[in-house]
Parts: structure tokens; C-alpha cells; sequence
């Protein structure tokens, strides 16, 4: 009773060991190219703006946060401004974003509907903030995405 079992188990496993590498070779053969684009949407190009101009630097923008906040712009008196952050070595929370609140709002425990994500929080690169909301005034929120809690809130920002 035992030997016919192993018997067609010995030829079920022979046959799988040849049919399964070779229906592998012939889905990766029958795979569909990954489309491509040379022309990007705007606002999607790879192409970084160079933000040179800087329009000034803080340290005590955050009151609970050591962030050095700096605005920085394209071109020096015209062009898009940004902010670059930068923190020490020891600052360290996850998954950290950066809202921008045009105008003066008052922001508790969670963000405001008319927040505009500026991006994650990266020492390395400037944030723009978007072209559609007034360069006045506003403020910036870190809000810990992991933690899902508003980390600071800076003081109000006028260009």
C-alpha cells in the first residue's frame, strides 16, 4: 500500500521539478514591458529646482523642536521660495512631514483641513512651498506620521 503511494509521489515531484522552472521562464518571457515616458507632467519632472538665494535663517522658529529653519528661493529677489530644515544628530522621530498653513490659524492635536504637505523631512533637500497659495504669511507643521501627532508648530512665517 505504501510503495504505490511513493511511487506516484516520486513521479508528481519529477514531473513539478521540470514543469515549474520552465512555466517560471515563460511568465518572465510573457511579462509586459514597463511603460515609459520621455515627456513628464509638470510638477512630476526629475529635474530639481536649484533654490540659491537665501532669504534668511532661524533657530527658534520651533519652540519645542532644535530645527534650523531657513528660506531660501531661486533666484535672489524672484522665484519660488522654499524652506530648508535642518536638525542635529540626535533629533530623531518618525516619519516625520512638514505641513504649510497659509494665513493665520490656530492648530490643536491634529491637522487643519486647509494644510498643504510640503513634503518629508529631509536635511538634504529644500521644500517648495506650492506656487497656488499666496507668499505672504502662514505657519509650518511637523506632524509625526507614525506617531500620527503634531511634533510642533512653528511661529508665523511672512515673506
Amino acid at each position: 500500500m505504501i510503495r504505490p503511494l511513493r511511487q506516484r509521489h516520486l513521479r508528481m515531484f519529477a514531473v513539478l521539478g521540470v514543469a515549474l522552472p520552465v512555466a517560471l521562464v515563460i511568465g518572465i518571457a510573457a511579462r509586459k514591458p514597463v511603460p515609459t515616458s520621455d515627456l513628464l507632467p509638470n510638477g512630476i519632472s526629475n529635474q530639481q529646482r536649484q533654490f540659491t538665494a537665501s532669504e534668511w535663517s532661524r533657530d527658534d522658529l520651533f519652540s519645542k523642536t532644535p530645527i534650523r529653519a531657513a528660506l531660501v528661493r531661486e533666484r535672489t529677489g524672484a522665484g519660488q521660495f522654499a524652506v530648508e530644515l535642518s536638525a542635529p544628530k540626535h533629533f530623531a522621530k518618525p516619519d516625520l512631514l512638514v505641513y504649510w498653513i497659509a494665513g493665520s490659524s490656530t492648530v490643536s492635536d491634529a491637522i487643519p483641513d486647509n494644510a498643504v504637505l510640503l513634503g518629508a523631512f529631509d536635511d538634504s533637500e529644500p521644500l517648495p512651498f506650492p506656487t497656488s497659495s499666496p507668499a505672504s504669511n502662514g505657519t509650518l507643521i511637523l506632524y509625526s506620521l507614525a506617531d500620527r501627532e503634531v511634533v510642533d508648530v512653528s511661529k508665523p512665517i511672512s515673506f
